[in-house]
């Protein structure tokens, strides 16, 4: 893709805003470390980092985690999909202790605009406290070492959680948790647990 006319930093952040106002919903976080690094990676996502694929490519995402290769922090996020069907908001946020992957069908005709507007939303929010508490259990040792909590939320693929290790491929099948109410809650439970 040619960037030469990309905004970046506080200008595509400024971008970013716009569009998610216009759709009436939250501003996906953007850690203060990774702002100056935002661009615009396609007419409506946004990304700290390059990507090889499109926002709606959520396994792309989660493979590159379970791949044994060191994943540098980033945050995207954004509006896309295929066809009319499989629209959606996505966010994508890895930190050195806690990954998380959200992607919510939205724009679509099958939507119901406010409950959605209200899940996104309300994922978002629990998505950093779960990035802030990996944060907290990491500084006072309470959390396995050189793991990531990584939480996989996806209108298409399912919801579920893991711990992965942070810069190496898993020693065998990492031991997923599936979820109804939702992964990241799920793995907020489940790291509030380790004391």
């Amino acid at each position: 893709m040619d960037t030469s006319n990309t905004p970046f930093g506080a200008d595509a952040l400024d971008a970013a805003r716009s569009l998610y106002q216009g759709e009436g919903l939250a501003l996906p976080p953007v850690p203060a470390a990774l702002a100056p690094h935002l661009r615009q990676v396609g007419a409506t996502a946004y990304a700290s980092r390059d990507l090889d694929w499109t926002l709606y490519d959520f396994d792309h995402f989660l493979d590159e985690l379970q791949s044994g290769k060191a994943v540098e922090p980033y945050v995207a996020f954004g509006l896309s999909g295929h066809g009319l069907a499989l629209q959606a908001a996505h966010y994508y946020a890895v930190t050195d202790r806690c990954a998380v992957l959200f992607q919510m069908r939205w724009g679509t005709p099958m939507n119901r605009p406010e409950q959605d507007r209200q899940r996104h939303d309300a994922a978002l929010s629990f998505a950093q406290k779960l990035q802030a508490a990996a944060d907290a259990r990491a500084t006072s040792g309470k959390s396995p070492s050189g793991q990531r909590i990584v939480a996989a939320e996806s209108s298409f693929h399912g919801s579920r959680w893991a711990w992965l290790p942070a810069d190496a491929a898993p020693a065998s099948q990492p031991a997923w948790h599936a979820s109804r109410g939702g992964a990241i809650v799920d793995a907020l439970v489940a790291l509030k647990q380790l004391g």
